[in-house]
């Protein structure tokens, strides 16, 4: 696997003897989030497919490893595999009619013991028959990998990816740059999603003002220079005391969803607890929804995930007013951090509609156009238009023009804010409660 000055060392030259690397902690984590993202995405993908018989679905892990590690846990290509038998089952208990979900994966891994020691693991773990048929090895770099890949998905996907996710987790940070994520998404026609690891210790050792000019061509080879002030940049960081999380997510990942001119992104940290190096992932996707299901995955086990930076709408946004522990120290998705994100996005929210959106949004437009500044999930931004709603806060009509009445929204609900009477002899009236209903309308 490729190397760079802060990458950790996987060595596999020894693999016949035994002699594994080991899983690092973040990077167990890390597995288990790709695995409950890949669970989570195909019951989405397959919840209105009653009838269908065969679901197809393109994984490419661009840097693939050995395949396995000590105490023999499971490298990203059996975690993919694997996720995908789960999710088969999952999804089957609840259909009459069994689906059959087909993986065709691309497993890719330059050096040559790692290579070999994966063709082992995947023999061993019960995938021969797959092998050269299904699951496709290559031994070269990601970049050279790719037209072959690409030509094969448009082979089998007239209209582009299909159901194609990219797992990049990059020792470094130098291997993905922008101009590949681009090329991918235009051959696909947008139908590609991305999650790419960073390793980002490079920008807290080394960046100051004696190295702006290193780095600024370290963002040129990205391809992210044009949407990186450094100026703003290195400021940020002296007024954070060098700290540098909040930095990367706000100024580094933001240039990495504008210069790819991928619609939806997630730029969250998955922290080990044994040393201080940052792993950062960055989810790429052309859907809303796959940028809400990663949100939620990040939300689903609290000491997985972190995040730095404000905790309502705006996360990106860096004010000198606001308490610094946010910045300094994080938040982890925990439940508490729960209940305070939905506090704020309430107050929020309702600004916002109020002050925005006078003549009403649709709840689709609301939830595209303000998703990348959110920590919210579906289920969290949900719960906030009922809440407001249900205080009188904003009206939210159906397609139908009947007012709402469960908490179930869908794409072309209309939201507005909530028009109060005003009687000169009176003053403004006063909100009257709406009660929480279960009927549907």
């Amino acid at each position: 696997m490729p190397k760079t000055h802060d990458a950790p060392d996987f060595e596999w030259n020894n693999w016949k003897s035994g002699k594994l690397p080991e899983l690092a902690d973040h990077s167990e984590k890390k597995l288990e989030l790709l695995r409950d993202y890949l669970v989570l995405y195909l019951k989405i993908v397959l919840a209105n497919a009653q009838g269908k018989e065969i679901q197809q679905v393109t994984l490419i892990d661009g840097f693939a490893g050995g395949g396995i590690y000590q105490s023999k846990k499971a490298g990203s290509p059996l975690v993919i595999l694997k996720a995908v038998q789960e999710a088969e089952a999952l999804i089957n208990l609840t259909r009459e009619k069994p689906i059959k979900i087909v993986p065709v994966c691309y497993f890719i891994e330059r050096d040559e013991n790692a290579f070999a020691c994966l063709e082992y693991a995947l023999k061993e773990a019960g995938f021969s028959a797959c092998l050269g048929k299904t699951v496709h090895l290559r031994r070269e770099s990601f970049e050279a990998s790719l037209p072959e890949i690409l030509n094969d998905i448009k082979k089998r996907h007239s209209r582009g990816g299909n159901r194609t996710i990219f797992f990049l987790d990059q020792c470094g940070y130098t291997e993905v740059p922008v101009r590949l994520i681009k090329e991918i998404d235009q051959q696909l026609e947008g139908r590609a999603e991305f999650i790419i690891n960073f390793s980002v210790t490079w920008l807290s050792d080394f960046f100051s003002g004696a190295t702006v000019k290193q780095f600024t061509k370290t963002f040129e080879n990205l391809g992210i220079s044009e949407h990186v002030n450094v100026d703003n940049l290195l400021h940020q960081r002296q007024a954070l005391g060098g700290n540098w999380r909040h930095p990367v997510e706000s100024h580094i990942g933001l240039a990495y969803h504008h210069a790819t001119g991928i619609k939806f992104f997630s730029p969250f940290y998955i922290e080990p607890h044994d040393n201080h190096r940052g792993y950062w992932l960055l989810h790429l996707a052309q859907n809303q929804r796959a940028r809400a299901a990663m949100t939620q995955i990040h939300w689903s086990k609290a000491n997985r995930s972190k995040h730095y930076g404000p905790r309502g709408y705006g996360i990106l946004s860096y004010k000198p007013d606001l308490e610094q522990t946010v910045y300094l120290e994080g938040m982890s998705f925990n439940e508490e951090s729960r209940k305070i994100c939905k506090a704020q996005l309430k107050n929020d929210y309702a600004k916002m509609v109020r002050e925005k959106f006078q003549n009403g949004i649709l709840y689709s437009e609301l939830a595209d156009s303000t998703c990348n500044e959110t920590i919210a999930d579906e289920e969290m931004l949900n719960e906030v238009l009922w809440d407001l709603f249900s205080v009188n806060e904003i009206e939210v009509k159906s397609p139908s023009g009947l007012d709402k009445r469960s908490l179930s929204f869908s794409d072309n609900d209309l939201i507005t804010p909530k028009k109060q009477l005003i009687f000169p002899f009176l003053g403004q009236a006063a909100k009257p409660s709406r009660k929480k209903t279960s009927e549907h309308s």
